[in-house]
Parts: C-alpha cells; structure tokens; sequence
C-alpha cells in the first residue's frame, strides 16, 4: 500500500510541475503578454589574478662588467574592471561575440641574480672579509588597458575561445635594484656618500628609478579559454588568457611583459 501511495504521489508531482511549466510557458508566450526577448548584450565587473613574465637585459649595476645581467623574473598581479559583450548573430542561437573592455592591471616582476664574491667589512673587527653578493630587482609595473576580444563557442557547447588586440595606457613604472649580502652572516657593505643601505647594512641599494625612455603604451594580444555558467540571467564566467606584449617597455634594457591571467567575469543580461 505504501509503495501504491508513493506512486501515485510521484505521478501526481510529475504531472503538476509539467501542467505549471507549460502554464508559464503559455503565459510568456500569449499575445497579451509575449515572450521575453533574449538578451543580446552583458554588462559586467572582471577580475583576476596576473602572473607576470618578464624578459630583459638589463644590469644590476648599469655600466658595471663586472655585475650580472638579469634575463627573466616573474611575481604574481592582479587584474580588475568591467566587460561589455554584444552577442553577434540571433541571440538565442548566438555562439559568438564581441567583448569589450576596461581593466586596470598590475604586472609587477622579481629578479634574481647570485653567485658574485665580493669585498665586504666584519661589522665586529672592521676588517675586510670576501662575501657572497645576490643581485636582485623589483618592478612595479600598472596599465589601464582597453581590450576588445572575439569569442566563438565550440561544439555547440558554452565552452569558448578568445582572441583579441589590446591597447595600455601605463600609470605607473618603479624600479629598485639591490645588492644583498648571503654570507658570512656578519658581513656589511663598506658604506660610500650617496648610496643608500638597507637591513642593518648589508642590503645596498644600487639603482631606484622609474625606468628612463620606458613606453608610455603597451600594445598586446590576448588569447585564451572561457565557460559561461549561466545563472538565470547572470552569466559567470571562469576565463584564462595569455597576454602577449607585442611593445616593449624599454627597448634599451630589452623589457618584454608578458602575463598568464586567470580570472572570473560576471555579465548581467540587459
């Protein structure tokens, strides 16, 4: 008896959520009241996570033989700001677009050089000793970009790929290159007029500036995949880019940014 019961509830519940879906299907699409348009465009916030990759020629000490060349470094970002997407084609069967957009991006970078042995005092003694030095760098590196990306959706599915120019306006540039001693553990610079130290004397700050001649703009191609989860009508859509820099920051120390990004977009159907 209490299978027949729960039977006879399971087709009763079968049958009233498909009465009520057809109702409601029936009353978006009556002549009185029609059915609601699909969206053709999506407004929304972006943002993520950059990961940073430089490459360059430039040295520690500039001018100096004797100093190493830092090739490559690396630190992790951020990317933030808002999205514009015009669906091409008729909008319930749309499986391209046209994305623009707004982001303020951060690709900041670390070198790291080591290996030189150099003159240094015992802080104790006063006398001079041989240290092993590291070399390292830090750049913070901002640009106001404006991006326009065309998406295709593959396999009639919402899964798509991105590829796009982007354009970047640079609002800020800051580099500061450092002599670190590793060891002995009481070693110190000899200090000199016009230098400035750090960590009790043994970190020398060799170079502080904001990059001379550096590019005020920085041309780029984005390409990449996206998934669109559509939540009513939100999309949320998790995306990962390469972001090549066709220009260079400087041609003089050979300063290519590049970026792995990874991030999430929200669109609100309008």
């Amino acid at each position: 008896m209490r299978q027949i019961s729960s039977a006879v509830l399971a087709v009763f519940f079968l049958a009233t959520s498909s009465l009520l879906a057809q109702q409601e299907i029936g009353a978006r699409a009556t002549p009185l009241q029609p059915a609601r348009r699909a969206p053709r465009i999506y407004v929304g916030p972006v943002f993520g996570y950059n990961n940073s990759l430089h490459s360059s020629s430039f040295q520690s000490v500039s001018g100096d033989v004797l100093c190493p060349t830092f090739t490559g470094g690396t630190k992790n970002g951020y990317y933030a700001g808002i999205s514009f997407e015009y669906l091409l084609g008729k909008p319930r069967e749309s499986k391209s677009s046209i994305i623009g957009r707004a982001v303020y991006n951060t690709f900041p970078a670390f070198f790291q050089q080591g290996g030189d042995i150099l003159p240094s005092i015992d802080s104790s003694t006063g006398n001079v000793v041989f240290s092993e030095v590291e070399h390292t760098a830090d750049i913070q590196y901002s640009t106001f970009d404006i991006e326009l990306i065309y998406k295709l959706n593959l396999f009639n599915s919402n899964f798509g790929v991105v590829v796009g120019p982007t354009v970047g306006f640079v609002s800020g540039v800051q580099r500061i290159q450092r002599m670190n001693l590793i060891s002995p553990s009481n070693a110190v610079f000899k200090e000199k007029p016009g230098t400035k130290y750090e960590n009790f004397g043994r970190t020398a700050i060799t170079a502080e500036d904001d990059i001379p001649g550096h590019s005020t703009m920085r041309l780029a191609i984005k390409a990449g995949v996206q998934y669109e989860i559509t939540v009513g009508r939100i999309l949320v859509v998790p995306c990962a880019y390469y972001n090549f820099g066709v220009t260079k920051l400087s041609d003089a120390d050979n300063l290519r940014v590049n970026a792995l990004q990874v991030g999430v977009d929200v669109r609100f159907a309008l």
